[in-house]
């Protein structure tokens, strides 16, 4: 037997909403500081994968998922360091070349654009 449940349906959608929000304040927010990196890191291309990529599966506690085409191995970790600062969460980063899902990541993934490309 199924019992109506107004008030909790009507908090898990509010729930969804909100979290929604806050993914696509993330993506703006990570968007302006992949900007600010790309100033003082050479890459070529990053794309945005996992949770912070799909509608409604960001959290509140969700780690920011980021692949690189073109970011040199000395530059890894001053990359990992700014992003996790500027975002104040924690970062995956990896690096796409070579890696056996880049593909899977370049088409699922949301592939960020610079705002004045030299590339």
């Amino acid at each position: 037997m199924k019992f109506p449940t107004p008030l909790l349906d009507a908090s898990i959608k509010r729930k969804k909403r909100e979290r929604e929000a806050l993914r696509l304040e993330m993506l703006e927010k990570l968007f302006n500081i992949l900007e600010k990196l790309s100033e003082d890191v050479p890459f070529k291309d990053a794309y945005i994968f996992g949770s912070l990529s799909k509608p409604f599966k960001f959290f509140q506690d969700s780690d920011i998922d980021i692949g690189f085409v073109g970011l040199a191995d000395g530059d890894f970790f001053k990359a990992i360091a700014f992003l996790s600062r500027e975002i104040g969460r924690d970062v995956d980063v990896i690096q796409l070349e070579g890696q056996r899902l880049a593909g899977k990541i370049k088409k699922e993934g949301i592939k960020w654009a610079r705002k004045n490309s030299l590339y």
